[in-house]
């Protein structure tokens, strides 16, 4: 049986918003981020702790979290499985 393909936590830069200031790339401890062509681009997933704090050095809000699906070593950062993405987006009151 095929094993779910895992998500991580991760932050998304978006393009359009970035300016390219540097100070999310300052601010990520594992150094995932990097500038290139004055946009932030996450260039380490794998080594992403999912600690955010390239969202909140963002003076732009040209970053967010979102799951994405990923590889690597699940010590690091936050992961789930699809399925259990699921059941959370099931066990949600509708208003």
């Amino acid at each position: 049986m095929r094993q779910p393909m895992p998500y991580k936590w991760l932050p998304v830069v978006m393009e359009e918003a970035c300016t390219g200031c540097g100070l999310c790339v300052a601010a990520c401890g594992p150094a995932c981020l990097e500038t290139r062509n004055l946009v932030a681009v996450l260039e380490r997933p794998q080594a992403c702790g999912s600690e955010e704090h390239c969202v909140r050095a963002c003076p732009e809000d040209a970053i967010r979290m979102a799951w994405l699906p990923s590889a690597g070593d699940t010590a690091i950062g936050l992961w789930r499985l699809l399925s259990e993405m699921e059941v959370k987006r099931k066990a949600r009151p509708v208003s």
